[in-house]
């Protein structure tokens, strides 16, 4: 990966063969980082701040990333000079189309965050939705509460006809055992995102479903 990152960089700088030549140069660079590879996040943002960043030899740089290390990487922590230098956007995608929007440094969430983020969009794919409530609530209260996970769906509360989809998707779907992951077809988003809140609810975590869902 290094290697073949190296041999744009040079490929950027010049021409692959003697007989082309070109004025202004426009680069994309699409998440260079593998999911497993963290440990050259520093290596490549060097690469990328030394030899894009820091010179005027490139009208224009797009960098397209899903990594929050990687993003904090490249992105300048001077407000100033980051507001003259760099514009940040997302790229959102959902049933209906994909689009970009403006975004503040200050609107960057960590994973948990971006979670709660899917969840309050009915437009997105009932499996990533229902996926996102997983990850939440396994989060939740496995990490941060010290919580058993599967015994929260134990509760007499959540045994109703109602949540009967929402229990059997939450306590199988689980990338630990392969012959449980399956692509949710019957979904309900009123009936998941009631069930969600009331998993909160009868916890005593009500306030921070609240908080949020709502911000």
């Amino acid at each position: 990966m290094v290697i073949s990152f190296l041999y744009f960089i040079e490929l950027c700088k010049g021409e692959s063969t003697a007989e082309k030549s070109s004025n202004k140069k426009i680069v994309v660079i699409d998440d260079p980082i593998s999911s497993l590879s963290h440990i050259y996040v520093f290596n490549i943002g060097r690469l990328i701040h030394n030899e894009f960043l820091r010179t005027e030899r490139y009208d224009q740089l797009f960098i397209l990333t899903h990594s929050l290390y990687f993003f904090y990487e490249l992105t300048n922590t001077n407000h100033k000079e980051r507001k003259e230098t760099q514009k940040l956007f997302r790229i959102c995608k959902n049933t209906e189309s994909s689009y970009f929007e403006d975004m503040k440094y200050e609107d960057i969430q960590n994973d948990y965050q971006a979670y709660w983020h899917i969840i309050k969009d009915e437009k997105q794919a009932p499996a990533l939705i229902a996926n996102c409530m997983r990850n939440v609530m396994e989060y939740f209260f496995n990490f941060v509460e010290k919580q058993d996970f599967a015994q929260v769906f134990q509760r007499p509360e959540l045994q109703g006809t109602s949540y009967m989809a929402f229990n059997r998707y939450m306590n199988r779907e689980s990338h630990s055992k392969g012959q449980n992951i399956f692509d949710i077809k019957e979904f309900d988003y009123n009936s998941f995102r009631q069930a969600f809140k009331k998993v909160f609810e009868i916890e005593g975590y009500i306030d921070h479903y609240n908080k949020m869902i709502s911000t």
